[in-house]
């Protein structure tokens, strides 16, 4: 009978798909308890060949492949939901390894807490394609999914600690309450908009909890042109944008929205130029202004926030 799902949503990253699915067949948990999606997402690359080698090679496992054109790591998700059918629902990234009692994890935990546990999380641990930069601070971490910042300690996390969805699993009845993934939110190909975390919000408005695991652990490959303080800029803008079509997502759909927000915006033309300057430390000191331009733009109508 099968116990848990895993879905893989990929984009044109063949190189890499090869390590995350051995390690999820190479899992201690016996084959006939889970199953594999590969969701090959607009890919253009050798993705399929890649992930029809991986069922070649372990026949007795469960691993389906669907091709899907319409690009978008929710719509991805989304197909999986509907192509699977175990209680529990879980996603990696597709430059990710997990140990091999990964899975074995969840499942424990999810028994041992009970019915109102709704999610679950775990921790991060980088794999740098090149040496870290000294420059690099533990928040700039977080944007490159490179850390998760909420300690060692097993517990329920409150709603302003921060999820990785490419290490969670989800149960499927708590999922589908709440219509799956919002579809026009989250990561689409190269395109930094996300926002799959409208929906921890709202399953914890129907009462779920998410609780953090340490031991469960998603290696993550942090590609080197991530590390460039251009790209971190980049990433901060886009996050205020997605946090701007997270509002408007919640209102829409009538979901409680907060009254306040804060806005970090230069009030002086050469403040304005030190948000530009090109050393880490102009980075460091501009961070929430690039997110909160990103923000202002999207609320304003200058930067689109559908699709």
């Amino acid at each position: 009978m099968l116990e848990i799902s895993v879905v893989v949503p990929t984009h044109n990253r063949a190189p890499f798909l090869e390590a995350c699915l051995v390690s999820l067949c190479e899992q201690s948990l016996d084959p006939s308890r889970y199953e594999i999606c590969v969701v090959a997402n607009a890919c253009i690359d050798n993705t399929l060949e890649v992930a029809e080698k991986i069922v070649a090679r372990y026949p007795k496992h469960h691993v389906s492949i669907i091709v899907e054109l319409e690009p978008g790591a929710s719509h991805a998700r989304n197909c999986a939901l509907s192509a699977t059918q175990a209680p529990l629902f879980a996603s990696i990234d597709d430059d990710g390894t997990v140990d091999s009692n990964w899975l074995e994890l969840f499942i424990a935990r999810f028994t041992e807490i009970g019915s109102d546990l709704a999610i679950i999380t775990g921790d991060i641990k980088p794999i740098w394609e090149i040496q870290k930069p000294e420059w690099l601070t533990p928040q700039m971490e977080l944007y490159l999914s490179a850390a998760t910042r909420v300690g060692m300690q097993p517990r329920f996390l409150d709603k302003d600690e921060p999820t990785c969805e490419g290490n969670t699993c989800w149960r499927r009845s708590n999922l589908e309450a709440v219509g799956g993934f919002p579809e026009e939110l989250g990561r689409v190909g190269s395109c930094l908009l996300s926002g799959e975390h409208i929906v921890e919000e709202r399953i914890r408005e129907n009462g779920g909890r998410v609780f953090f695991d340490p031991r469960i652990i998603l290696r993550h490959f942090i590609h080197a042109d991530r590390l460039r303080p251009m790209w971190l800029r980049h990433r901060l803008f886009w996050q205020g944008v997605s946090e701007a079509a997270g509002r408007a997502y919640q209102i829409r759909q009538g979901l409680p929205t907060p009254n306040e927000v804060f806005i970090d915006l230069p009030l002086k033309p050469g403040d304005w130029a030190f948000m530009a300057g090109d050393t880490p430390e102009h980075l460091e000191s501009s961070m929430s202004c690039f997110r909160s331009l990103g923000f202002v733009l999207a609320l304003t109508g200058i930067m689109p926030t559908e699709r």
